[in-house]
């Protein structure tokens, strides 16, 4: 909420802000981004219980995806 509160004043009326997370999401699958980093970029749930092990991802793969879209 408080992200949508912080970023209201900067999309148009004719938008919303839910639409960032798709857009957000097709841009990274256009870079051929595997699906449970899409999933831990944007913050959705990844389905199987294997994906509860370990510790995720280091900072430096999620960076290198993010700076490809």
């Amino acid at each position: 909420a408080a992200l949508n509160k912080w970023l209201k004043p900067y999309i148009p009326d004719n938008c919303v802000i839910h639409s960032l997370r798709h857009s957000f999401r097709d841009r990274l699958r256009a870079v051929e981004c595997p699906f449970d980093i899409i999933d831990r970029l944007g913050g959705w749930l990844t389905a199987g219980v294997g994906q509860s092990y370990g510790k995720g991802y280091p900072l430096y793969v999620l960076s290198k995806w993010m700076n490809r879209i």
